[in-house]
């Protein structure tokens, strides 16, 4: 009997070696990894210009988040941003230009090992700058985008890739790039991440009375001058409204348990689409959909990507 637990134990570690083994450290092609990156660039992008009409009124040398406000909100731990820096009008806007250079170098896929670190870095810091401002779209933008940094994310989708491709002959580079570890680590952590982000949200909603009475869908068709449309006439099907407000909860549950399984991963990723398209629809909270949708390319097959192309793109 003993010698029946020992050889138990021993190939429960070792299958428990190989499966963890097989999970982060498998070579994983880098197209999605660069397709996330340019999408999370834009979004950066699109996210970082929209800060351009209030900029001096927030964080000028008279705006209204002073460093006092902003210390308050950032509590007992040290929090570090480059816009902390700025003085004058005149350095807040080189600042921010500067920043918005490195985003699009990042979203271009220029030098991407370094702009990935720097974008991070400018993408924090006005986030830092303006804690007050946050919304849950900025948590999963700086997430993605330090995923990002672990991994080649140039590789593919990129000018860096173009680049390589000029400058090294037919026979050693002509299709697409190798497999990396450090492609499957990146797409491994925000896989992660979002799964745990699906199944928090599906809690944090069974803990709130609206959700389990299914009328939390309402709550945001009540208020059309937030959404993009006016679904207000869905008032006289109640039924309608409680399957759509419960039916995102099991979303949540099913992705975070589900999306693991090769054959149940399409179902979710197109009823993802389906999910937070509508509720960015009747919440208009677009930018929080597009970065939900973002990540979930990083379960996106590589063979889906290799199919549309018969040669490497970018």
């Amino acid at each position: 009997m003993p010698n029946a637990q020992q050889s138990y134990l021993n190939n429960l570690s070792s299958e428990f070696g190989r499966g963890w083994n097989r999970f982060w450290f498998t070579p994983a092609a880098a197209a999605p990894l660069g397709l996330i990156r340019l999408v999370f660039g834009l979004i950066a992008l699109w996210w970082y210009l929209s800060y351009i009409p209030d900029l001096a009124f927030f964080f000028g040398p008279q705006g209204i988040i002073n460093s006092p406000t902003v210390e308050q909100w950032r509590g007992p731990y040290p929090v570090f941003s480059i816009f902390d820096w700025p003085q004058t009008a005149a350095s807040l806007w080189f600042t921010y230009w500067l920043g918005l250079v490195v985003l699009v170098l990042f979203a271009a896929g220029l030098f991407s090992r370094i702009t990935s670190v720097a974008a991070l870095l400018v993408v924090v810091s006005l986030i830092h700058r303006g804690p007050m401002l946050a919304q849950p779209m900025e948590d999963v933008l700086a997430m993605v985008m330090l995923y990002l940094c672990f991994g080649p994310s140039g590789a593919a989708f990129s000018l860096d890739r173009v680049w390589k491709r000029r400058t090294t002959s037919r026979l050693e580079d002509n299709i697409a790039a190798p497999p990396s570890i450090g492609a499957n680590i990146s797409l491994r952590l925000i896989q992660i991440h979002l799964a745990l982000l699906h199944f928090g949200m599906a809690i944090g909603q069974l803990r709130d009375d609206s959700w389990w009475m299914g009328r939390a869908i309402w709550g945001f068709i009540s208020k059309p001058e937030s959404g993009y449309v006016d679904l207000t006439w869905l008032s006289d099907h109640l039924y309608l409204l409680n399957l759509w407000t419960h039916g995102i909860v099991v979303f949540e549950f099913a992705f975070a348990l589900l999306i693991w399984n090769r054959l149940a991963r399409p179902i979710l990723m197109a009823a993802a689409v389906l999910v937070w398209g509508s509720i960015g629809l009747v919440s208009g909270m677009l930018a929080f959909t597009l970065v939900m949708l973002g990540a979930t390319l990083a379960f996106m097959p590589a063979e889906w990507l290799a199919r549309r192309r018969s040669h490497e793109a970018l």
